[in-house]
């Protein structure tokens, strides 16, 4: 296997964090109102899943416990 070779005189570290910001300054960032209502929209999916999964969990306890007499 072959090591990577080491430029020698360059800072690779710095090298990153310029081209990283560079490519951010590409980045199409969203606007205020655009952000909240993506926001708003995975907190309500996050709580749809989270109740579904509830009651899920829910009934399969009910199953479980009627199934072997648990009370």
């Amino acid at each position: 296997m072959k090591r990577p070779t080491i430029s020698r005189g360059k800072r690779p570290g710095l090298s990153f964090i310029k081209e990283t910001i560079a490519e951010l300054r590409k980045v199409t960032w969203p606007t205020r109102r655009e952000a909240t209502r993506l926001t708003i929209l995975v907190i309500i999916i996050s709580a749809a899943v989270g109740l579904a999964l509830g009651a899920i969990d829910l009934g399969l306890t009910q199953l479980s416990s009627l199934v072997l007499g648990i009370k």
